[in-house]
């Protein structure tokens, strides 16, 4: 039987959904804060952070120094997705179409996964300079693992009754893989990206803190300097927006192109 709540839950349109709890959130920020139960010093108040970001967003429209420093963050951010697609897609087809991969490349992969990433960004300094190329190693290096990781197991996860219909029809084993494999595979590659973008940004602005250079990771290192965590806060309000902004597009594509699996957050098993 479903509960009378569950139910009005249901008849409320998402967007009012979303805007009132955003609404009771940033109540209760504000009034902690007021009320003296947070310190200033610890959480700003919203109000505080609203007026900060209205300033950041003014900035960065009329072409400032935060749209300066968010041009390179995003232009890392991009070379470090796209290059983490192309590597993760590779290594994962490698792990699930041949035994090297499974047996040699996969332990590696484990292993680098498990390694303290955050601790690599001083060594890609050390090897790469102060300039974009490390900023863009570190995003590949953070952001890679789970493109690798969905593309082998889409790729594994062939149903076996057509696996066999395309045995009998004595299909070679390069049309198994684009006719039959990839586009099992597809949705699965797709919920990789949506990841790999986040974690391509945070791998950027990692990557800033430790390198410096431009970048909005060192705006929010100055802010946090003195102590502005209104304006600390209003950057990481507006590269969470940049965020789903990314994984909204990637997710827009992915209903274009896999037409015939109905999108989502975690790709439904085969």
């Amino acid at each position: 039987m479903t509960h009378s709540s569950d139910s009005f839950l249901d008849r409320v349109p998402s967007p009012v959904l979303i805007g009132g709890s955003l609404v009771v959130l940033l109540a209760v920020w504000e009034g902690v804060v007021r009320a003296g139960l947070v310190p200033e010093l610890v959480l700003p108040r919203a109000s505080d952070t609203a007026v900060a970001l209205y300033g950041v967003l003014a900035n960065l429209f009329s072409g400032g120094t935060v749209w300066t420093n968010y041009r390179v963050t995003l232009q890392e951010a991009g070379l470090g997705l796209l290059f983490a697609g192309i590597i993760g897609f590779v290594v994962g087809a490698l792990i699930a179409e041949t035994a090297f991969g499974r047996r040699v490349i996969q332990p590696y992969m484990v292993a680098l996964y498990a390694a303290p990433k955050v601790a690599l960004a001083p060594v890609f300094v050390a090897w790469f300079g102060f300039g974009l190329m490390p900023k863009v190693v570190m995003a590949v290096t953070i952001a890679f693992f789970p493109v690798m990781v969905d593309t082998a197991a889409g790729l594994s996860g062939v149903d076996e009754d057509a696996d066999k219909m395309f045995a009998t029809m004595r299909a070679n084993r390069w049309q198994r893989f684009f006719l039959l494999k990839l586009p099992n595979a597809l949705p699965f590659v797709f919920a990789g990206l949506k990841s790999a973008a986040v974690l391509s940004l945070i791998g950027a602005l990692v990557a800033e803190f430790s390198g410096g250079g431009r970048g909005i990771g060192i705006l929010i290192q100055t802010a946090s300097l003195r102590f502005q965590l209104d304006t600390v806060f209003a950057h990481v309000i507006l590269l969470s927006a940049t965020a789903f902004a990314i994984y909204w597009a990637i997710d827009w594509v992915e209903r274009r192109i896999v037409f015939w699996r109905k999108a989502g957050f975690i790709p439904t098993e085969a």
